[in-house]
């Protein structure tokens, strides 16, 4: 199992990567060509009927994900396993060595615990081409105390030569029942703590971002009586949230940079042989 922990985990030792860890700067390389990376939520699958690794009709793509021209990069958006032991992790771990692409992990609610914590951090920032990758791990919804505070310090270092910032989570932190955002359901509403701090904290220091800001998550498709997956701009900002395990509408989001930066967002139904794009359509 090391051999396995060290090919998936290695990428965070990086030095590169254990700097941002430590300072909260990313260090971005100054390439211009275009490139891709995969973003996959809830992939245990169906909370009522999973299975020791990675859900199926997920793990059924991986030559999809393998062939995919220029695939730099892979995250998931939490809840990876259903239970956070070592059994699990073990099982999802080997199940991600068969990609083999690099795969970076925002954890969800199932996730956390000592066995991920042995494994992984629970929020970064990394740079690949002209980009800012950040995930994050929010606490209760929310993010608060160090994690706020590494958030603030790696955007406000941010390099002038940056074209996007993507951020990675979980839960959908800037949800409400009453906001604009209340039409989405996620996949377990009394997991909703009653508040959060995003519009008040983090949502400042994005819309100010000159750069484009697009957030993902991951805490959503997991029902058919779920939302499955939404992409919306509000106030400059891109929400996208992607989900598997209801059967019939499972998904992931595929993002093509080109050379000169430009992100596009795409979204592919899993239920079929191959993979068919539903958005844009």
């Amino acid at each position: 199992m090391l051999g396995i922990i060290t090919s998936i985990g290695v990428w965070w030792t990086r030095p590169e990567v254990k700097k941002n860890i430590q300072e909260g700067e990313g260090t971005v390389v100054e390439k211009k060509e275009g490139y891709s990376f995969f973003v996959a939520g809830h992939t245990y699958g169906n909370p009522e009927n999973y299975q020791l690794g990675l859900y199926p009709e997920f793990k059924r793509h991986f030559g999809f994900l393998r062939e995919y021209p220029n695939m730099k990069a892979g995250f998931l958006t939490g809840d990876v396993v259903p239970k956070p032991t070592r059994e699990y992790w073990d099982a999802a771990l080997t199940d991600l060595e068969r990609l083999p692409i690099d795969t970076y992990i925002a954890p969800g609610n199932h996730d956390k615990g000592a066995v991920f914590d042995s494994l992984f951090p629970s929020y970064y920032a990394m740079g690949l081409n002209q980009d800012l990758f950040i995930v994050l791990a929010p606490d209760q919804w929310s993010i608060e105390g160090e994690q706020l505070s590494f958030l603030k310090e790696t955007l406000d270092s941010l390099d002038e030569h940056v074209n996007n910032v993507f951020i990675f989570c979980h839960e959908l932190i800037y949800w409400t029942p009453e906001n604009e955002f209340s039409s989405w359901e996620p996949n377990y509403r009394p997991h909703y703590p009653g508040s959060t701090n995003y519009w008040e904290e983090v949502h400042p220091l994005l819309s100010s971002l000159e750069q484009q800001v697009y957030l993902f998550s991951g805490d959503v498709g997991a029902t058919t009586v779920v939302t499955d997956f939404e992409f919306v701009r509000f106030e400059g900002i891109y929400y996208c949230a992607s989900g598997m395990g209801n059967g019939v509408n499972d998904n992931f989001i595929i993002v093509d940079v080109n050379d000169k930066g430009r992100a596009e967002v795409r979204f592919f139904n899993l239920n079929s042989e191959e993979p068919t794009e539903i958005f844009p359509d």
